[in-house]
């Protein structure tokens, strides 16, 4: 505290800080001043004597995110910090799990290729590794009634054709589809729409405020997200060796891995929980533009069944909508950037009102909203969507324009 000049009111206001901001803020200092801070704090995390796992877990967080900046400028992608509200940590284990928002045919062959040793070697400082693909080929590989039976056993209120449903789902699931759907709402973690192949690494829970007199706790699940910019081997090795030089307190992970048997723990479990709810129902969503009879601006939500909900939007707020929806796509920044309009703001929250309260049953309805990212405001919802309807010819009439191809 006498080092960096901290008062007791700094500590009151740091407990409403979450780790993710507070990272994101040291970030701006230099880099001898960050090293230095990293150097205390490893000191702090052995002034009694023991590194624990979790203290070694946020130690990663802060080398790669704040200590390593050997590709920091040079356009490739970098580290970041997620934190998402949860009522609990949604990951209670050490996990590093590959993600893609679409799909790396070089990366699958690679992960399929060294699958196993991954495996062995994370275990071996405990952690567990997961590749969608393989943890849905153990399901493909067990008996088709016995799983069915144990989805009626977990899920009894299930009628048997949504079972065999949960079942096809289970069996057919995807890096890219588990990373938009279930990663984004089951599981809270609001990864980038256009992640690269990354690993996610859970890193602990922020509570906010901490050791609050009365007042309510929040708890944020933090995420670590290191783009695989080598090969995932060196990558893997790199953080292992890392964590293992810090921690003091050795721990691997034992797993029965008897073959034809249906897991139910840990990840599985969360896994399992996302499938049985009702399948998700995510429409396209459409820019219509202003309606010339009643002069409104609106948005369409168009469901599988053909069916289209409408909104209404003044005409401000259909424009930084639309900007947001653009620009997410179609912007090197990724979003539509902050301003000193003070409207905008104002637009972003009656926006978001009006999709809650007039879709009501739109599922991941978030990923429809515009919400601020550091500083610009970005859509999370998969680029193929969004569509702008728009007028190609009197004689061919009007057609939904892909929001990537839209001029």
């Amino acid at each position: 505290m006498l080092k960096y000049s901290l008062t007791h009111q700094d500590m009151s206001d740091a407990r409403r800080i979450r780790f993710s901001e507070a990272v994101t803020m040291l970030k701006d200092l230099s880099k001898k001043e960050r090293n230095s801070i990293f150097d205390d704090i490893y000191r702090v995390a052995l002034s009694d004597n023991i590194c624990v796992p979790r203290e070694a877990l946020l130690l990663i967080a802060l080398q790669y995110c704040l200590v390593d900046n050997s590709h920091k400028g040079n356009g490739l992608p970098q580290p970041y910090l997620i934190s998402c509200p949860t009522g609990e940590a949604s990951f209670n284990d050490q996990y590093m799990v590959y993600l893609e928002s679409s799909f790396d045919e070089l990366r699958n062959s690679e992960l399929k290729q060294h699958f196993r040793l991954l495996v062995t070697i994370t275990r071996l400082c405990g952690f567990n590794f997961i590749y969608i693909p393989k943890m849905v080929e153990e399901f493909r590989n067990m008996n088709e009634k016995y799983v069915m039976d144990v989805i009626s056993y977990m899920a009894p209120n299930l009628e048997i054709d949504f079972i065999k449903q949960v079942y096809d789902r289970l069996c057919g699931l995807t890096t890219v589809e588990f990373f938009k759907n279930v990663l984004y709402e089951r599981l809270h973690v609001k990864a980038l729409h256009d992640t690269p192949p990354s690993l996610l690494i859970s890193i602990g829970t922020s509570v906010v405020p901490y050791c609050s007199v009365g007042g309510s706790v929040q708890y944020y699940t933090e995420f670590l997200c290191i783009p695989i910019l080598s090969d995932i081997l060196s990558l893997v090795d790199d953080i292992l060796g890392f964590y293992q030089s810090k921690v003091s307190i050795r721990q691997s992970i034992t797993i029965n891995d008897s073959k034809g048997q249906f897991k139910y723990f840990g990840f599985y479990k969360a896994l399992f929980d996302f499938l049985v709810a009702p399948p998700p129902v995510a429409p396209d969503l459409i820019f219509l533009g202003q309606n010339m009879g009643t002069g409104k601006y609106q948005v369409a939500f168009r469901f599988g069944d053909g069916n289209e909900i409408l909104i209404h939007l003044t005409p401000k707020e259909y424009d930084v909508y639309f900007k947001v929806a653009y620009k997410t796509y179609k912007s090197r920044y990724h979003g539509l950037q902050l301003t000193y309009d003070k409207y905008l703001k104002n637009s972003i929250s009656k926006i978001r009102n009006s999709i809650s309260s007039n879709v009501p049953d739109i599922t991941y309805s978030e990923q429809y909203k515009p919400e601020k990212c550091g500083n610009v405001y970005r859509l999370r919802l998969d680029k193929s969507k969004i569509f702008v309807r728009s007028m190609t010819s009197i004689k061919d009439g009007y057609r939904d324009i892909p929001i990537e191809e839209y001029q």
